[in-house]
């Protein structure tokens, strides 16, 4: 231990964008899930025209903060968590439902080890089954390992290695790359005084930048298999964009990318995604003339996001905006 005082203080930060009913399960769970540490709990209302803000100010020891402005998820949240000295931050959706013990266990695992950046839970679907949350670095050849690789490799154990979905079990506490920012939590020794979130775009890749950052800063970050919390996943989102979330959230990955590794760079990305989606649809399109249906993603959810890859491979990534009318959070 790195003889920070027990309890561990720590402040939780949630951000609200219509969505009162999640947002009410996820405060009613805090206590329990907390337990044994010194919290303290703020909800940023990024302009919800539902009642979510008065639902929050009505949990007994939640601070709201409410803006006039839906100012994005970024933002929000880096408001929700700067203004105190506390040992551990914890990004939380409001459509998680963390179980009792599960936070206050997450944070006594971040000071277990003093190189330890940031951690974050195994997430649950609503139906019991696994949620998909941890990736490796997006690159060129990330993205050939998983358009181009043989299913039957994969199996054997290399999908797991490259925590490919479909492949990864989610089933060992590990060193990761990243993981998505449902549940992150933080040291905030970590952030040497920084916000935790890169408001770049309005919403997505900020969990992805904050991971790559730690990275770069020598911090580790890990994977809890055995704490697990509940996660509806895409609640905001999907009110906002519809079938237009994946376009959104590749958008700002694109950007990301460039930001950090240069036009160049995206491109290669990008045109190894062009490649694998026109393979996939061309496999699709076989399979449907012989009568045999293909698993994986649909032809339309392919063809949506085409254009923006050939886009990018071309022309490099677009600027996402730091406004707009959309949601303020749901992965």
């Amino acid at each position: 231990m790195t003889g920070r005082p027990q309890p561990l203080k720590v402040r939780v930060g949630i951000v609200s964008w219509n969505t009162e009913l999640l947002l009410t399960r996820c405060l009613a769970a805090l206590p329990a899930a907390l337990a044994g540490t010194d919290a303290e709990v703020v909800v940023v209302d990024n302009a919800s025209t539902d009642a979510s803000a008065a639902a929050a100010a009505r949990s007994a020891g939640v601070r709201v903060l409410r803006n006039a402005t839906n100012v994005g998820y970024a933002a929000a949240m880096n408001q929700a968590l700067a203004g105190s000295e506390v040992d551990v931050l914890i990004a939380l959706n409001p459509d998680t439902e963390p179980a009792p013990g599960s936070l206050g266990t997450l944070a006594r695992r971040l000071f277990e080890d003093e190189r330890l950046g940031l951690v974050a839970p195994r997430l649950r679907n609503v139906d019991g089954t696994l949620q998909h949350s941890v990736y490796v670095f997006p690159s060129p050849r990330q993205a050939a390992m998983v358009c181009f690789t043989p299913p039957p490799l994969l199996r054997r154990g290399l999908g797991e290695r490259w925590w490919l979905e479909g492949y990864s079990r989610h089933d060992r506490p590990a060193d990761i790359d990243w993981a998505i920012g449902a549940v992150h939590v933080i040291r905030a020794e970590a952030l040497d005084g920084r916000p935790p979130y890169d408001e770049r775009s309005f919403m997505y890749a900020e969990d992805l930048d904050l991971c790559w950052q730690l990275a770069q800063r020598g911090w580790r970050r890990r994977f809890e298999a055995d704490v697990e919390v509940l996660h509806v996943g895409n609640a905001s989102g999907a009110q906002a964009w519809g079938d237009g979330r994946t376009s959104r959230w590749l958008a700002a990955s694109y950007d990301w990318y460039q930001s950090v590794h240069g036009r160049r760079a995206v491109s290669w990305w990008a045109a190894v995604n062009t490649a694998g989606a026109t393979t996939r649809l061309a496999l699709l399109a076989a399979a449907r003339l012989a009568g045999r249906p293909e698993a994986g993603p649909p032809a339309r959810a392919l063809a949506r996001v085409m254009p923006l890859h050939l886009r990018t491979a071309l022309r490099g990534a677009r600027p996402q905006p730091r406004v707009d009318s959309g949601a303020g959070r749901g992965r």
